[in-house]
């Protein structure tokens, strides 16, 4: 039975009263980690936790980390918030070699599930040894990414301290309102969710498109 996780979101919100306890939030890019920032930032003190050694190649990589910091940026000045960003180190070669026996599976897969996993195992321990009050990802904000395997994930570490912020923010619209932000901040939107995998994925689709169309 799936479990309605934005709920259990809401629900753990309003535990929070009038506090604002400390947040790490895993973010794969600006786009994608807008609204949700802008919604949680009313309950809790949020620093960027940017782990993405999945995104290939290194000039996207790049690109998506850059996009995000001139996001944050701006987004501070707007609602006069104080967000900073840490990046965990780039390391797709390591990436790789845990993925790569996985690679005929397609997008969605058991392939997916086994990066979100390594991503959020990173930031939890960033949490734990930094001593965070909570933790989670903006993943489930996308239609393409399945939040009851996010969240299974999450549980897998729940803990006091820190402790799994359980949500689905694709939820009440969430990933149309990402969309609207990045509209109104100018901010590039990628085609495809970010390996290398996905990359031949897209490029395979847009030379299909191309001949159809030649």
């Amino acid at each position: 039975m799936k479990i309605n996780y934005d709920l259990k979101l809401q629900e753990e919100i309003q535990k929070l009263g009038n506090c604002h306890p400390s947040l790490l939030l895993h973010v794969c890019c600006g786009p994608c980690s807008s609204n949700v920032i802008k919604e949680l930032s009313e309950h809790f003190q949020i620093t960027i936790y940017y782990s993405n050694s999945n995104i290939y190649p290194p000039e996207e990589y790049q690109r998506r980390f850059h996009e995000l910091l001139s996001f944050i940026e701006k987004f501070n000045q707007d609602y006069q918030q104080d967000i900073k960003v840490i990046e965990d180190p780039y390391n797709n070669a390591e990436w790789i070699s845990h993925l790569y026996p996985l690679k005929e599976y397609p997008e969605g897969s058991v392939r997916c599930k086994l990066c979100y996993s390594l991503r959020m195992r990173r930031t939890f321990d960033y949490a734990k040894i930094h001593h965070f009050d909570y933790w989670t990802t903006v993943l489930s904000v996308s239609p393409h990414k399945n939040s009851q395997w996010i969240n299974e994930i999450g549980h897998q570490w729940q803990c006091d301290s820190p402790r799994f912020l359980y949500a689905d923010f694709k939820k009440n619209n969430g990933y149309l309102k990402s969309t609207q932000m990045t509209k109104e901040y100018g901010m590039y939107r990628q085609n495809y969710c970010g390996c290398m995998f996905s990359y031949e994925e897209m490029q395979e689709r847009e030379k299909r498109a191309q001949n159809h169309i030649d």
